[in-house]
């Protein structure tokens, strides 16, 4: 299980990933009322990181654009490849 620090980039126009230092920058198109943001974001990290939505948990953050999670069988190194 791999710890990353994430900015949260909501209502934009696309839902992008994007590695900044050892920050993920994540676009998404959801606004951030109800957890639809947070929804949005584990579904966008499965997606991208091909992983299940269940081996993704937000540890910190839940109403707040800076969030922790927690994503297993994925590293950084590993995103990096990907993105």
């Amino acid at each position: 299980m791999s710890r990353f620090s994430i900015k949260v980039i909501p209502k934009s126009g696309r839902s992008e990933l994007k590695i900044s230092g050892k920050t993920l920058k994540v676009w998404l198109t959801s606004a951030p009322a109800d957890g639809k943001a947070n929804e949005e974001l584990v579904r966008t990290l499965a997606d991208k990181l091909d992983v299940r939505k269940a081996a993704i948990e937000i540890i910190s953050g839940f109403s707040s654009r800076n969030k922790i999670v927690d994503i297993v069988g994925v590293s950084l190194e590993d995103i990096e490849k990907i993105l």
